[in-house]
């Protein structure tokens, strides 16, 4: 029988690829408009995680709080992490910071008086290990801080637009109040999608060797509120931790992130990708039927002569559904190759530091798009099925 249908199929290669070009057409369509509702939704709130914090992002702003005592202090930073919500202290400093690179160690105590010269106002950011929790931060190279607050080796990490200025192993910070040189260690660079040089320097280790540098003009708590705490809740849970270690309280809150504000427009976006690709599909089916009833026309005398060959009323039909199924289970086949091979190729367009993640293969959208095909090219078969199935043998005798 199989054979039968794949010549079938033969007779009438120009139908046949219209007839299977329509179908892969919906299909992809299917597949592509989910699949571009999704990149466009990982697109827009990737960055929006970048720049604004992952959704939902708080912001508690402290007030009166008291750094000096170092063992309070790392009290402070370690009850702050054992929660399972990441959190982290993100503070300015007060006074203007000045920073330069340097190729080695040595070249402080010899070249001192040109790294003096190279030294420039860069916006440094003080903060912990679990900001990169909070903000989407690819790595474009190195790694971000250490983790461990035992860790007490001085290090900052730059972002991509301060490359062109600080791309050493080490970089020398100085404060307006001293000429001290204080070495750093560059752990790595981040695409945190700024334009313009940006250093993040890791608080706790700061705090324990140079606690003088540690001016901070404001200091707030970002918090990734995964579980949905209230405000109340996490403004209570963070006065507590102030009472307990540095002091202070929670001047206010307020939710730093834009990613609610994107959600329907995405879902919108996508609804109407999803419409549009529907109304392909339908306009596949219109044309299957089409093609199906033009195609009967032509082949009308053949199935004539199979009917007075002895072809019964089903056996007529059957040839007829069963081309367009078997036809469709090829074009189902080759269209969830090539948009396998399509899908998995996105990521190669992708620069390595991209704050989008590869969407996953979009499975549900396809095993409907292909059911569909399935369903939709049966029909299409249907109503020429029924009229070479109500041909009369005698016919074929004119």
């Amino acid at each position: 029988m199989f054979r039968i249908l794949l010549k079938d199929l033969r007779i009438s290669p120009i139908r046949t690829f219209l007839t299977g070009f329509s179908m892969f057409i919906g299909i992809i369509a299917m597949i592509a408009a989910v699949l571009v509702g999704t990149l466009g939704r990982e697109s827009l709130l990737s960055v929006n995680a970048q720049l604004f914090g992952r959704t939902p992002t708080y912001s508690l702003n402290l007030s009166g709080v008291n750094f000096e005592n170092t063992e309070k202090a790392e009290k402070f930073f370690e009850i702050l992490d054992e929660n399972p919500e990441e959190k982290t202290l993100i503070s300015t400093p007060k006074t203007g910071l000045q920073f330069a690179a340097v190729n080695n160690l040595e070249d402080i105590k010899e070249n001192n008086k040109q790294i003096y010269q190279n030294l420039m106002y860069v916006d440094a950011v003080y903060t912990t290990p679990k900001y990169n929790k909070i903000y989407n931060l690819p790595l474009y190279k190195g790694e971000w801080f250490d983790s461990t607050t035992a860790n007490t080796k001085l290090e900052v990490v730059v972002n991509k637009a301060g490359l062109d200025s600080f791309s050493t192993p080490y970089i020398v910070g100085s404060c307006n109040e001293s000429l001290a040189l204080i070495p750093f260690n560059v752990t790595g660079v981040i695409n945190d999608g700024k334009d313009w040089p940006v250093i993040y320097i890791n608080t706790l280790p700061l705090i324990y060797r140079i606690p003088s540098l540690f001016h901070i003009e404001n200091a707030s708590i970002y918090w990734y509120n995964k579980i949905g705490l209230s405000q109340e809740q996490m403004q209570s849970y963070i006065n507590d931790i102030l009472y307990d270690t540095i002091g202070g309280k929670v001047e206010n809150i307020d939710r730093v992130d834009g990613g609610d504000d994107y959600e329907s427009v995405i879902d919108m976006l996508q609804l109407g990708l999803i419409f549009t690709a529907a109304l392909l599909l339908f306009v596949s089916v219109l044309g299957q039927i089409n093609i199906g009833l033009s195609s009967l026309e032509q082949r009308t005398h053949e199935l004539l002569i199979r009917r007075a060959l002895g072809a019964s009323r089903c056996n007529i039909s059957v040839l007829v559904l069963g081309s367009q199924f078997l036809l469709s289970l090829m074009v189902c086949t080759i269209s969830i190759i090539v948009s396998l091979i399509l899908v998995n190729c996105i990521g190669l367009f992708l620069p390595s530091d991209t704050p989008i993640t590869v969407p996953e293969y979009p499975i549900t959208a396809a095993v409907i798009a292909v059911i569909t095909s399935i369903i939709t090219a049966l029909l299409g078969g249907v109503i020429p099925a029924i009229k070479a199935a109500k041909l009369e043998p005698a016919l074929a005798l004119r």
